[in-house]
């Protein structure tokens, strides 16, 4: 199989790292829900970094969620509802969790599919009955194109390719059995209770004894999957050229020791931003004196006065400095195989090597979302995490919602997976063979 299953969205690793709810009470009271839903609200008013990006009314938005969040005590409908208002920003590290949705609808679906050439694809599977390539028409009775437009509201990302690329890893988005139709008329059920996935671990080998090695790291969660990424590399000292497998990495925490160890040049860190709110203690604020006074600080010189807005949007800008390189990194080739499942640390990993030159990126564009987001804990199970910074390229360009491009582009097809062909690694390799970067 041509790549194991995507990590699970960065929502699900979120929960494996807080307190679990301790019952599974399908019904919240009118309190419990009032707290939560102003207490979103309120919290994504201070902290949201909304700098490089249109501001959404989240007033509206937040009459229309509380009007749907008051109506109904069915838990799983509340905590929908939450995410639908807090996707409404479109931001891929600022989301609503709630550990009731992962112990009552979080078992495995088997498999992942995402768009490819005009269709619904599977990507991979571990189920006996799908097999890369195949191609779903119909979600039970929905055409899948539907089904994705039905539960695109509910997904936290930065583009609509990301909501599309993040669709089959939300397992609650899903009932706990279905039916695909595939095309040809062919039927495969998921009983998802019957799903047993392999643990997912950092792997490496040799593809050409002594001249090319591969290392596939599935995410950066924890340290192990690192941790095995510098094992492997002490492996391959020796090896001309060093392939490095980082598609489908759903992130996790920054691989800083890992990035040295392969870094042999300068390179840029990435520049950041996030919006500041002060209060403004002029009250005159329609006289003009307030506007040009000297007595305010020149930095908020910019700020935006309006009669009906208290608060002061002031940007930071911060980094974009040069990082010296390690003297005793590894100094072989090195080629990047990434796509759209590069996401968040994944890209903290790339962008390094993307910038200085130092590695070859082959395959398709990252996600484009990255940043260490605030994480408020309501203690009961349920969880708001909040960007409260943006990440720019080192020349100060959009990378939220855009992604890293890769300097040689590939992109697999139906055909490709359906053979058991992967075509990305198979570019590395000819790569490999004549280890000049291309222009």
């Amino acid at each position: 199989m041509r790549a194991t299953l995507h990590v699970i969205f960065l929502l699900c690793c979120v929960v494996q790292l807080l307190t679990g709810r301790t019952t599974l009470d399908a019904k919240l009271t009118i309190d419990e829900r009032a707290f939560a839903a102003s207490k979103d609200f309120s919290l994504l008013q201070i902290y949201f970094s909304s700098e490089g990006q249109p501001e959404p009314s989240l007033d509206v938005s937040y009459k229309n969620y509380l009007r749907t969040a008051l109506a109904t005590d069915d838990h799983r409908q509340f905590d929908l509802a939450t995410m639908e208002f807090v996707a409404q920003l479109h931001n891929g590290h600022t989301f609503f969790w709630d550990t009731w949705l992962d112990q009552n609808n979080q078992l495995p679906l088997g498999f992942y599919a995402a768009p490819l050439d005009g269709y619904w694809v599977v990507q991979a599977s571990f189920l006996a009955g799908l097999k890369p390539g195949d191609v779903i028409v119909r979600i039970d009775n929905a055409p899948t194109e539907a089904f994705f437009q039905q539960q695109q509201r509910y997904i936290a990302a930065s583009s609509g390719a990301a909501q599309r690329h993040n669709l089959f890893l939300l397992p609650y988005l899903f009932p706990e059995q279905f039916t695909l139709t595939l095309d040809g008329d062919r039927k495969v059920t998921i009983n998802r209770e019957k799903i047993r996935e392999p643990e997912q671990k950092t792997d490496g080998r040799w593809l050409k004894t002594g001249t090319t090695a591969y290392i596939r790291i599935p995410a950066f969660f924890g340290g192990p999957f690192e941790q095995g990424a510098l094992d492997y590399l002490q492996q391959f000292q020796t090896a001309k050229t060093l392939i490095i497998d980082v598609r489908n990495n759903g992130g996790g925490i920054p691989p800083k020791r890992l990035i040295q160890a392969l870094m042999d040049r300068p390179y840029h860190e990435w520049k950041e931003s996030t919006t500041i709110r002060l209060p403004l203690v002029d009250l005159d604020l329609g006289a003009e004196k307030s506007r040009s006074s000297t007595m305010q600080p020149e930095s908020l010189r910019g700020c935006r006065y309006a009669l009906d807005d208290h608060l002061c949007n002031l940007p930071v800008t911060w980094g974009g400095g040069v990082v010296a390189p390690n003297s005793n990194a590894f100094h072989g080739h090195l080629i990047l195989l990434v796509d759209g499942g590069c996401v968040s640390a994944c890209e903290e990993f790339v962008e390094p090597f993307k910038d200085s030159g130092r590695a070859i990126i082959v395959g398709e564009t990252t996600e484009g979302s990255s940043g260490m987001p605030y994480l408020y804990d309501f203690h009961n199970g349920m969880t708001l995490k909040i960007a409260v910074k943006r990440q720019y390229f080192p020349d100060g360009s959009e990378f939220e919602g855009v992604g890293i491009k890769p300097d040689v582009e590939v992109r697999p097809t139906i055909d490709n997976l359906k053979n058991g062909r992967d075509i990305v690694l198979e570019k590395a390799l000819e790569l490999a063979a004549k280890p000049v970067r291309p222009s």
